[in-house]
């Protein structure tokens, strides 16, 4: 694991002062892929050294960088729209995984708000619609929703069933839908890896943490639901990270 977080450092390290630089145009491709190395870079120090200062550090940079990325996205090239879809919207979870309530709340407001119908799933965009007004307790969350089951046309959705259990503080459907989702997750893991095309550093670090699922509990918790202490890729350690702020 020593190899593998030196070479993720040295990889940020290369791309931080590009995205640093208030003179270089938002790269919105490029600040995705740092995210990602800054979530695999806190995953890796908690797995290796339960660092959970780490962890959240990790975390809260990559979701910062996202942050500064959607307050400049106009500034963004017509090639870079795909890499701004709502759903693309990844790190709006690592803010959540680590409790960092204030910035969830900032990315989640600057969140492209029309889908994109040509570059993401209508489903997948209603999902960060459900999630974005939970937490901006926005009075449009019914609809969303609502747009979000007529969507999946009676097809099965965890992620829509966690999104509901949380607006209903429902803790037997938000467990339920928990578990699907971390079915889920374990089963493309597995599957990346058989495929042999697999990131070789996600393969050691954020593939055995799910962010996500760390996110929807920390949230879950903060809006009273009862959980487990911890699941499986979802470790303990993870969901006791993060700083104490106002509630979302």
């Amino acid at each position: 694991m020593e190899i593998v977080l030196d070479n993720l450092l040295f990889l940020l390290s290369q791309r931080m002062p590009r995205l640093e630089s208030p003179s270089a145009t938002p790269d919105a491709k490029l600040a995705l892929e740092t995210a990602a190395l800054w979530r695999q870079y806190g995953c890796g120090l908690l797995l290796s050294e339960l660092d959970e200062e780490g962890f959240r550090d990790g975390l809260e940079q990559a979701a910062t960088l996202y942050r500064d990325l959607l307050v400049r996205r106009n500034d963004c090239p017509e090639s870079e729209h795909y890499h701004l879809a709502r759903s693309k919207g990844e790190p709006l979870f690592d803010a959540l995984a680590v409790g960092a309530w204030e910035l969830a709340r900032q990315i989640a407001a600057e969140m492209t708000p029309a889908w994109m119908k040509r570059m993401e799933s209508e489903e997948d965009f209603h999902y960060f619609g459900a999630l974005i007004g939970l937490l901006l307790h926005r009075d449009d969350l019914d609809a969303e929703l609502a747009a979000y089951e007529r969507c999946l046309q009676g097809g099965q959705s965890f992620r829509f069933d966690v999104m509901k259990a949380l607006a209903t503080a429902d803790d037997g459907a938000f467990e339920a839908g928990l578990q699907g989702m971390i079915e889920e997750q374990s089963a493309w893991v597995a599957r990346q890896q058989r495929s042999g095309v697999f990131d070789p550093y996600r393969q050691k670090t954020s593939a055995f943490v799910f962010v996500e699922g760390v996110a929807l509990v920390r949230l879950a918790r903060h809006r009273a639901l009862k959980t487990q202490q911890w699941y499986r890729l979802i470790p303990a350690p993870a969901l006791d990270a993060g700083v104490a702020e106002a509630r979302p």
